[in-house]
């Protein structure tokens, strides 16, 4: 399986973070095509929890994410409805045992993507380039998505 690395991640922040709001737009268009049943899941996410902020953010990573898979020379098979269906019983007992247990290794080998989920887990934990950090409620759910998020990439990501 392969891993998403560090070098990719931060290289695609800067890219993401220096792009005009035209070229975001084209890019976040491209990614979104590909992955157009995952995003609207994970977007059904921030409607169900009513916060368009999380809908901003969810859709931020995707671009990250999508584009350090992109950068590091991967591809993604697309993920249909029936990959959600198998996916989300066992994402709902994940998320149970982990909040029984606080088991941050379970999140790990759940999601398989140590440098994506570090880099989710720095982005909720950590101020911002402003001094702020994440309010408490966006954070959780920004945690609950992500992990899905991540998961469900990883395992779309064809290894050859």
């Amino acid at each position: 399986m392969a891993h998403i690395n560090e070098k990719n991640i931060t290289e695609a922040v800067l890219k993401i973070d220096g792009l005009s709001e035209d070229s975001l737009e084209k890019i976040s268009e491209t990614h979104v095509l590909a992955q157009e049943t995952l995003v609207g899941y994970i977007l059904s996410s921030a409607i169900e929890y009513e916060n368009d902020s999380l809908m901003d953010y969810m859709i931020y990573y995707f671009n990250i994410f999508s584009e350090a898979i992109s950068m590091q020379g991967l591809k993604m098979k697309k993920i249909d409805e029936d990959t959600i269906d198998e996916f989300q019983e066992e994402y709902v007992e994940t998320l149970d045992e982990y909040v029984e247990t606080e088991d941050q290794d379970l999140i790990g080998s759940f999601c398989n993507q140590p440098m994506m989920l570090s880099f989710l887990l720095h982005e909720i934990n950590e101020e911002d380039e402003t001094g702020e950090r994440m309010e408490e409620e966006l954070a959780s759910h920004v945690f609950i998505v992500g992990i899905a998020l991540i998961a469900l990439m990883n395992r779309a990501i064809i290894n050859d």
